[in-house]
């Protein structure tokens, strides 16, 4: 089953709410007082029912203050068809109703069929849980993990959890230990009422009573007289035994070694023997040190100490050579990397110089540029001006002229003949001054140009040849200084070559640094192998020297002990205890008649003198054992004699019928328990079953946990064990801790990890949406990490609704916002 959308009616502080669970893992975050616990409440009441009144219950109904409508709906996919559930206020957890897309409806059996029949307790148990439940887990007992598994293993067998309640309920109707109206306590109470009316009858017949009593004491002494003859007979056949193994006990006895002086202690010959054996084993190991030694001294005499003596002392300084190879080939690279735009600096540069045919001058500078634009101007304003002024006083001169002679004024006419006089007389001079001023102007042009090399060109091309030429000479500058960087790394190759010779060549600042980095590669190689085999030489001679140290104290322990043996060298302490031991010999020589003896029968027999009070004991016990079986007879017939009287006396059949009766009833009592314990067992067996339907299930749930344990622990902890009294864990270091020793975010992870294994070993049977309310407080941000890959992995096959306060969770793909509803 899987959740594809909510809408909430009324329920706590949502009212006409809807969320989308479009992400698989689905992370709703939300701050406090958000509502993300109101949501995750209102799909579990969805699911199994609005929580009732009573109790702490009454805080979990979330009953809305400001409307009428409680409750809302579920749109969830199940085996591939969609379903609304819908949950309103009603009786027995609010009515519920299912319809398909196609609009049939139906009821509660349809939803407790999608859920596989298991109710909330069960869902709490293994597919939802919180940080309250979490930080329980300190407390959390073998049997709880057992209980959990065993709920796990039965899902699915509610036709067995209805045929238990079903006998519990026919065994309750035959019997019950305080019951009155079943049927088996009634005949109970029949049957003793029967047995009172029984004894009230008989206290009718004197003689019967006097017969019965004398049966009961005759029936006692028959029972008294059996146990005596049963008695009587064992020991008879126990002295009988002994008799035919006195010959035996006769012979050991007679053979009892005499008492000897011991010299040496048997404790002082253990622990030689114990110390020789420690001194062999040491040789031994000393012998196989010595090798070692010998085959890393072996080792060690290859290497060049000088060669790493010169790399330990200069390391650094390799290494700053190996730097600056780099920055060679790097340089080196960017050159060859720059070679294209070489060669087009070079095309543009000729087709400019073929551009102008002639070797190109400099640019001019700013000041000269400024220059050559004052020489290149036209004539000055002012003779401009001047210009402008004769032409019009040469017109006013014509003008007056004109006026005066067609209007006959000789005035006007001789006035305008003064005014074009004196301007052509002003004009002839302005002209004599413009072209002296002309040749100085072209003077100058040709001093400008012989100074700054112009003189190949056209005067008109100066000014506009000079962008070409800035040009030219930044193209010069750009091939000057790239011709500058080949020349400087030509230098700076053939330096480090030299600062490299016999340890590495190359033409090229790639291959140099290739050939000078394998160098150096070897000889790190080299001296880390020279500090391996020199450090296990030494852990070796130090073990050699322990060793040594060892043998030596053994040896003082050994003189010792021979001291207190009054011997003076290992050959005496051994030639001692072989005595001792010829004599330990010849006891166990003389004991294998004792052998055949057990020491029962050694000490019943050594209570006898000899054989002959022995058969006397046997004799005597014989004889009173004939006199017990001759009582016992006497007995017998007398019983017999009563029960003929009592027979006689109960003649007209009131006592024979009451014993009828209750012998009948005793008969059904008899049928009704064996039918009542057969209800039981069948209850314990059922109950066996179920347990033994999770067994299965059991390793592959502690695998999965253990899996998901060592992803969320990083591989510290990779194993658990449910011991008798605590959950323990096993970490890299092969240490064992109880739950209760773990910190609170390493417990609360063993926690996740056993409820996953729980999910993902049930996940072929059961496919439930995960509820997770803030389970992942105490994890650190890494932990918190592969847990959302764990849940990652889980959603592959459950649904997974993960409601957290952590910010980091915003940035989770698909994530639901509750402060932004």
């Amino acid at each position: 089953m899987k959740i594809k959308s909510v809408h909430i009616d009324g329920f706590g502080k949502w009212h006409d709410q809807d969320f989308d669970f479009s992400a698989n893992p689905q992370v709703i975050f939300g701050s406090n007082e958000a509502g993300k616990t109101t949501l995750a409440t209102f799909i579990r009441s969805i699911l199994f029912g609005f929580a009732n009144a009573k109790g702490k219950n009454r805080y979990q109904q979330y009953k809305p203050r400001t409307t009428g409508t409680y409750g809302g709906s579920l749109l969830v996919e199940d085996h591939g068809t969609r379903y609304r559930i819908r949950r309103t206020a009603g009786k027995g957890g609010g009515l519920v109703t299912v319809t398909d897309m196609d609009g049939h409806r139906f009821g509660e059996d349809k939803l407790a069929k999608m859920l596989a029949n298991i109710d909330q307790d069960l869902y709490q148990a293994v597919f939802s849980f919180s940080q309250e439940e979490l930080a329980n887990i300190k407390d959390l007992s073998p049997d709880e993990v057992h209980h959990q598994l065993k709920q796990v293993g039965a899902v699915g067998s509610q036709q067995w959890d209805q045929l238990i309640a079903s006998l519990v309920k026919r065994g309750d109707e035959l019997y019950k230990p305080r019951g009155r109206k079943p049927q088996l306590n009634r005949h109970l109470d029949e049957y003793r009422q029967l047995a009172r009316q029984a004894v009230q009858a008989s206290r009718k017949y004197d003689q019967y009573m006097a017969a019965n009593r004398d049966q009961q004491q005759q029936k006692a002494a028959v029972q008294k007289w059996q146990q005596e003859e049963t008695n009587l007979t064992a020991r008879v056949n126990r002295l009988d035994q002994l008799s035919r193994l006195w010959p035996i006990y006769d012979a050991w006895k007679k053979r009892q070694p005499q008492a000897a002086t011991v010299a040496v202690a048997p404790d002082d010959i253990e622990q030689v023997n114990q110390l020789r054996g420690q001194f062999n084993g040491l040789a031994a190991q000393l012998g196989t040190l010595r090798d070692e030694i010998a085959r890393l001294q072996k080792d060690v005499a290859q290497f060049d100490r000088d060669e790493l003596a010169d790399y330990h002392q200069h390391r650094y300084d390799y290494q700053r050579l190996q730097t600056a190879l780099l920055q060679l080939q790097s340089r080196d690279d960017q050159y060859h990397q720059q070679q294209g735009r070489l060669e087009q600096l070079f095309a543009e540069r000729n087709r400019l110089q073929r551009r102008y045919g002639h070797q190109l001058p400099k640019p001019l500078s700013e000041q000269e540029t400024v220059t050559l634009q004052s020489l290149l101007g036209n004539h000055p304003a002012s003779t401009t001006t001047n210009r402008r002024m004769s032409a019009g006083l040469l017109g006013l001169g014509a003008a007056l002229f004109i006026l005066g002679m067609f209007g006959h004024h000789g005035l006007v006419m001789l006035m305008g003949l003064i005014v074009l006089a004196a301007t052509g007389a002003w004009l002839y001079k302005i002209n004599n001054e413009t072209s002296r001023s002309t040749d100085h102007q072209q003077a100058a042009l040709r001093r400008f140009g012989r100074l700054h090399g112009l003189t190949n060109f056209p005067v008109s091309e100066w000014l506009p040849m000079q962008a070409d030429l800035y040009r030219v000479a930044e193209l010069d500058q750009q091939i000057a200084n790239s011709q500058t960087a080949a020349s400087e790394i030509k230098t700076r190759l053939a330096e480090l070559q030299r600062r490299l010779t016999g340890k590495a060549s190359g033409q090229t600042p790639a291959k140099l640094s290739q050939h000078f980095n394998d160098w150096l590669s070897r000889r790190a190689s080299d001296y880390q192998e020279w500090q391996r085999v020199t450090r296990q030489l030494e852990n070796s001679q130090q073990q050699e020297s322990a060793v040594r140290a060892q043998q030596d104290k053994i040896t003082d322990q050994l003189k010792q002990i021979y001291r207190r043996a009054q011997t003076s060298s290992p050959d005496d302490f051994d030639s001692l205890v072989s005595q001792q031991a010829g004599q330990q010999t010849r006891r166990i020589t003389t004991s294998v008649y004792g052998q055949q003896l057990t020491a029962a029968d050694k000490a019943a027999l050594a209570r006898f003198d000899s054989e002959a009070s022995l058969r006397d004991r046997q004799q005597r016990l014989a004889h009173h054992l004939t006199e017990v079986r001759a009582h016992l007879h006497g007995a017998r017939e007398q019983v017999q004699r009563d029960q003929f009287t009592i027979k006689n006396l109960a003649a007209d059949g009131t006592p024979d019928e009451l014993a009828q009766h209750q012998a009948s009833l005793l008969a059904k009592i008899i049928q009704e328990a064996q039918q009542w314990m057969s209800y039981q067992l069948a209850i314990q067996w059922i109950d066996r079953a179920l347990s033994l339907a999770s067994t299965d299930r059991y390793p592959a749930v502690i695998k999965a946990a253990e899996k998901n344990f060592a992803i969320l622990t990083g591989g510290h902890y990779q194993k658990i064990a449910l011991a008798t009294k605590e959950v323990r864990v096993l970490d890299d270091q092969q240490e064992w801790y109880a739950v209760g020793e773990l910190s609170t975010g390493t417990a609360e992870q063993l926690f996740v990890a056993l409820r996953l294994g729980f999910i993902s070993v049930m996940s072929d049977r059961l496919r439930l949406p995960i509820i997770i309310d803030d389970g992942f407080v105490n994890f650190d941000q890494q932990r918190r990490q592969r847990v959302i890959e764990l849940l990652n992995d889980l959603a592959t096959r459950n649904q997974v609704l993960y409601f957290t306060a952590n910010d980091q969770a915003r940035k989770l793909p698909g994530v639901l916002d509750l402060d932004r509803e």
